[in-house]
């Protein structure tokens, strides 16, 4: 086969990498205003999930889409998530500085609440990308999965923290993260989430096969 051609994984290699590219400045520019990082973020999960499954490469167009979409739930739930994280980092400064008992309990109250916090970040806007319910249903869902998922959620934390550990002390990467680093964490941990949300759509690797021209 030759490298350059259409189906030859050479070829193939390098639309990923355009594609994953365009993820990353795409989400950048989408997320200028900040109080819209909510809604790029569920796009860039979107369009992700969406390459993945069924190796369909329009990822600007599918973005774009799930952007006009969600805008406004994903929206609402980043700003949300964002007043709870500055409430929550500014007790634990409050409790660090106390040095008592009652600061050592409200210590000990934010660090268990950072946990389920943590992971309702982690999954919120791939399950807003996912499926279309009331933003309580999709936090309260999102919460679920997480939980019961919990092999999952650790692989997804240990993806996270190693990229944020490694673009603190292996300057490199961190080059690279500016560079393609929103479009590479949402594909690497895009795997994760359609494993996940396969278990409640059941006809969704069957549909996608299909789409995809692919055959069991």
């Amino acid at each position: 086969m030759n490298l350059f051609s259409f189906d030859s994984l050479f070829s193939r290699f390098l639309y990923l990498v355009a594609d994953i590219l365009t993820l990353h400045f795409l989400w950048l520019l989408y997320s200028l205003p900040v109080f819209t990082i909510g809604a790029s973020t569920t796009a860039l999960y979107y369009s992700c999930m969406k390459r993945i499954r069924t190796g369909e490469g329009y990822v600007s167009r599918n973005f774009r889409k799930s952007f006009r979409e969600n805008f406004r739930q994903s929206s609402i739930i980043w700003l949300i998530l964002l007043t709870a994280a500055i409430l929550l980092f500014t007790d634990i400064r409050i409790a660090m500085a106390m040095n008592n008992t009652i600061g050592r309990m409200l210590l000990i109250c934010c660090s268990i609440l950072l946990i389920p916090f943590t992971l309702l970040c982690i999954y919120i806007f791939p399950v807003q990308a996912k499926f279309e319910n009331r933003i309580f249903d999709n936090v309260k869902n999102a919460l679920i999965m997480s939980i019961r998922h919990f092999p999952s959620s650790l692989l997804l934390l240990i993806i996270y923290g190693t990229f944020i550990c490694l673009a603190f002390f292996f300057p490199p990467l961190a080059g690279l993260l500016i560079c393609c680093g929103a479009g590479l964490i949402g594909y690497l941990t895009s795997g994760i989430f359609i494993a996940i949300f396969r278990k409640y759509i059941p006809e969704e690797l069957e549909n996608d096969l299909e789409a995809s021209g692919k055959q069991f």
